[in-house]
């Protein structure tokens, strides 16, 4: 009798423990089910939708979801949300809701109505949120059902919009659940969508990575924006503005509000926009986006605030992409198949801003040296951080023989004064240990002048007191004084045009000749179109041993056509580098072909010293001369070179009146044209080879074998990505009259 106790009683006592580990597997089952759509604590919601023509409808609560409000056609026109906070975290929970014709509504607390009654105006958008300690450990996700979109918006979290505000839409139903956060895992979730004329806001929302827009189409002007992040165990957001064309940059918004929708009479397109993240999020994860631009196709990844879409272009934002991204990891790369066209994420004046590291990885090679040009326009600069980011050398505005239009005196007035940041520069440069050369910025066309003047820069820039590294380079560039100074005698374009020429030849013979005096050596620098049509002939007697002249090339293009030897190449002019706030002028200098910083001896000059210090050699010796490399005439610029239009003018507002066809860089950009750019685009493209020397075997790549080697044709850079064509001056309207020779301060 008792062996039969003990076997009942042990076979009870192994149902239970069947029985109990079944049902801890299936509360287990039921946790992990629900484990991304409700709380462990069991956090109760209630609620009431104030329903066209059913009146107040009241909600339904069910595996931690509330739903209030019916799909269909009728209309939420008022929200009441409930909450029993039992987590023992400090905190609430409050709503707010979007009124057709009123807007947003005040934060509502928990327990209270938020909408109209009786008044027939639909709800057409919600937000909601947890307040105080609570916030920082849950997070209230919900999700609006929508006239026409639906649910394909999805869930959203802790502030964001959810539904259209202002599109229209009517909500129908609403879902509400509270999670705790580390039940959400780490990996969110970033949703966006954006305007489009004509169609309104997308219908759809895209989600990580994928393509929102469409990239063909003469329709397709994207004016606006919308994101959001959800879906995370960290606390933050997303946040984005936009740039409309004509218009300055919008306020930063959050959380699925709309930014841009640019209109007036017929809308503005959206041509640039920025994102960043907030709080925990930015702590843990890179944001990453890019943009199609109309015409130019998609540019490079822009991460982290930074900008993305084109500047001064004309080509607004087709079609977008964001992802998220490990603090620290790569770039997304060719995500969804899609290849950026540029490196850049930013086109200005469709001259891609170029970063320095990617500068480096491009040009730094063991002939090469990296640097940039400067001038006051820069601001104060920490040439430490620079030199620590790889830039070694740096040529500064020395002197600026401008006219320009005074708007307090009404009339053209002259600057003759050195940079008011150059001594501070080169004291800076030097002791960074940076390289550093000079540049004269000048608009002089009478010999008597250009020699005075030339003079003036070298006494009072007291160069004899400096270092100087490179050759002191020549830079005219402004060919509408010229236009306004002659325009009373009546010439053509053609015969102006053959004046200009002939005059900037001679006066760049006397600036040499003045510099070679002072013990220095002499440099021209053009954009590419005028080294081959207005300072070829200066050239041509370089190539014949006449003159020592050299060569500083600009060409904004990652892999230039010019045919022509330079000895410098200003690759870039939105270089962003360390050290300095906005855009600079970035260089190429070839360490096997850089001229001496001291007069050279000329080959038909007679063996004796000079008194001004200049050094003394045989008439044969040809060592820094560089030949002659191409026995054809330099080709034409198209009708630019043939119209004499100067660079391009710098904005209104960036660059001071002294010097109105300066860059920021204090540079004037390629004057070339829109067919001649889109000629050497082809050229440059088509080309098997741009016919590189090879490196001589006994090439010395230290900082002392800087001796000038005669070459044929410069080293180009081993990439050749698709290139943006050459930026387009902007002509300056004709004063209305002559320039006055009154001398004034730099403004």
């Amino acid at each position: 009798m008792q062996n039969v106790l003990k076997k009942i009683t042990s076979a009870g006592i192994a149902f239970l423990i069947m029985v109990s580990v079944v049902f801890a597997f299936t509360r287990l089952d039921g946790y992990q089910a629900n484990a991304d759509t409700t709380d462990q604590v069991s956090l109760t919601l209630a609620g009431t939708a104030r329903m066209q023509t059913y009146g107040n409808k009241k909600g339904s609560f069910k595996d931690g979801v509330l739903t209030i409000g019916k799909k269909g056609k009728k209309r939420i026109e008022a929200v009441t949300l409930s909450f029993k906070n039992t987590t023992g975290y400090e905190g609430g929970l409050r709503y707010m809701v979007y009124v057709q014709k009123k807007g947003w509504t005040a934060w509502t607390n928990s327990g209270k109505r938020a909408g109209t009654v009786g008044k027939n105006l639909r709800v057409e958008a919600v937000r909601i949120e947890l307040t105080g300690e609570l916030a920082k450990h849950y997070s209230v996700m919900y999700s609006a059902y929508m006239q026409t979109y639906k649910a394909k918006q999805g869930w959203v979290s802790d502030g964001a919009v959810a539904g259209s505000a202002g599109d229209g839409k009517r909500v129908q139903e609403i879902q509400v659940k509270i999670v705790p956060r580390e039940s959400l895992g780490e990996q969110p979730t970033i949703a966006y969508r954006m305007f489009r004329d004509k169609y309104k806001w997308s219908s759809s929302w895209y989600r990580n990575g994928a393509v929102s827009g469409v990239t063909s189409g003469s329709y397709q002007k994207h004016e606006g924006l919308m994101m959001t992040v959800t879906g995370s165990k960290y606390t933050g957001t997303v946040e984005y503005r936009a740039r409309g064309e004509g218009y300055s940059w919008s306020s930063w918004c959050k959380n699925n509000s709309p930014v841009g929708k640019f209109k007036k009479k017929n809308g503005k397109r959206m041509e640039e926009v920025q994102v960043r993240l907030t709080g925990e999020l930015a702590e843990h994860f890179d944001v990453y986006y890019r943009t199609c631009a109309r015409e130019k196709g998609w540019l490079g990844w822009a991460k982290n605030g930074e900008s993305s879409g084109t500047e001064k272009y004309g080509y607004f934002i087709m079609a977008f992409q964001c992802v998220l991204v490990p603090k620290g990891e790569a770039a997304p790369g060719n995500l969804n198949g899609i290849k950026s066209k540029y490196t850049s994420s930013h086109l200005v004046n469709g001259n891609p801003v170029l970063k320095f590291a990617d500068f480096k990885a491009d040009y730094k090679k063991s002939n090469t040296m990296l640097g940039m040009d400067v001038s006051k326009y820069q601001g104060n600069i920490d040439f430490k951080k620079a030199k620590a980011a790889g830039v070694e050398f740096v040529i500064l505005r020395c002197y600026v023989r401008n006219n320009y239009y005074d708007k307090t005196k009404k009339k053209y007035v002259w600057c003759n004064a050195p940079d008011t940041k150059f001594e501070q520069y080169y004291k800076d440069a030097k002791a960074a240990g940076l390289k550093v050369g000079l540049y004269f910025f000048t608009c002089d066309y009478t010999e008597e002048n250009m020699r005075k003047y030339t003079q003036d820069m070298i006494k009072k820039c007291k160069l004899s007191e400096k270092q100087i590294d490179f050759p002191i380079a020549f830079d005219w560039e402004n060919f509408d004084y010229y236009k306004r100074a002659h325009k009373s005698k009546g010439w053509s374009t053609t015969t102006m045009n053959k004046h200009i020429d002939e005059d900037l030849n001679k006066m760049v013979a006397v600036f040499e000749e003045e510099v070679e005096k002072a013990g220095y050596t002499a440099s021209i620098y053009g954009s590419k179109s005028r080294l081959e049509g207005t300072w070829s002939p200066s050239i041509k007697a370089m190539n014949q041993g006449k003159n020592h002249l050299s060569i500083w090339m600009a060409h904004w293009v990652s892999k230039s056509s010019y045919k022509g030897s330079y000895y410098m190449w200003q690759v870039n002019s939105h270089g962003r580098v360390p050290g300095i706030s906005g855009d600079v002028d970035l260089d190429v200098a070839y360490i096997d072909r850089l001229p001496p910083a001291s007069t050279p001896i000329k080959p038909d000059e007679p063996e004796e010293p000079k008194d001004n210090g200049g050094d003394a050699g045989d008439s044969g010796n040809t060592e820094n001369v560089t030949p002659a490399e191409d026995p054809k005439e330099p080709e034409t610029d198209g009708d630019k070179t043939a119209s004499g239009e100067g660079a391009e003018t710098a904005d209104e507002g960036n660059a001071p009146d002294e010097d109105p066809t300066a860059i920021a860089g204090g540079s004037s950009s390629p004057d070339e044209d829109k067919q001649a750019a889109a000629e050497e685009t082809d050229e440059a493209s088509s080309s098997e080879k741009d016919g590189d020397l090879p490196a001589k075997e006994d090439l010395k790549t230290s900082e002392q074998s800087w001796a000038s080697v005669s070459v044929v044709k410069p080293a180009e850079p081993e990439k050749e990505p698709e290139e943006p064509k050459d930026a387009v001056p902007v002509k300056q309207a004709q004063p209305k009259e002559q320039p006055e020779e009154v001398t004034t301060a730099e403004p």
